[in-house]
């Protein structure tokens, strides 16, 4: 009678391998699909960061801030020449703007606005919805500076947000903030043009 092992240890051979293939393929899946999360939110931060920047763009072309529609500046001034002003070089930003004045992010479908926000740490009240606006920037004594501000976001997107450029520290701290109003609406501390 003739035994066969060699055989029998290719085929054990290959379910070891085919185990070790499909460990791997899992791992890598999971890796790649992290990077691919990793990207979505870097490619958020630096669209909204782009809206900095146009009003910045529009400052330096007109001499001028754009102006004020109820404490937020009025960004369509950053898509349509309203003044007929010829040193406005814009459109400053390819983003359709809303019936409120304000900006529509065409990835996340949600509005964008520039109030001024302090830039210390906005204290335990503001994510119960108390009023968050009384320590905007209505005391000549607190510096405040240029947000860029998202309504109506997913609190898990913030969440990835603070932990990628604040490294976690929270809703009231960092460059990225959060509170409830009573959507989750973030701020990106615009820092360092300091608006009062």
């Amino acid at each position: 009678m003739k035994f066969y092992s060699k055989g029998a240890m290719f085929g054990l051979d290959s379910r070891i391998a085919l185990a070790i293939f499909g460990a791997l393929s899992v791992i890598s899946g999971a890796a790649l699909y992290s990077a691919i999360q990793d990207a979505k939110i870097t490619s958020y931060y630096t669209d909204l960061i782009e809206v900095g920047k146009a009003w910045e763009a529009y400052l330096l072309d007109t001499g001028k801030d754009l102006p004020l529609d109820n404490q937020h500046r009025d960004l369509s001034y950053l898509v349509e020449n309203k003044d007929s002003d010829s040193n406005w070089k814009g459109p400053y930003l390819p983003y359709t703007v809303s019936s409120s004045k304000y900006l529509l992010h065409p990835g996340l479908q949600k509005l964008i606005r520039l109030p001024s926000t302090p830039n210390h740490e906005w204290g335990f009240g503001h994510a119960t919805n108390v009023n968050w606006f009384a320590t905007r920037c209505d005391n000549s004594a607190v510096p405040c500076y240029l947000s860029i501000q998202v309504y109506g976001i997913e609190e898990s997107l913030f969440n990835a947000l603070d932990a990628k450029i604040d490294n976690s520290d929270g809703a009231f701290k960092g460059k990225i903030r959060m509170y409830k109003n009573p959507d989750v609406i973030i701020n990106i501390i615009y820092s360092p043009y300091k608006t009062n």
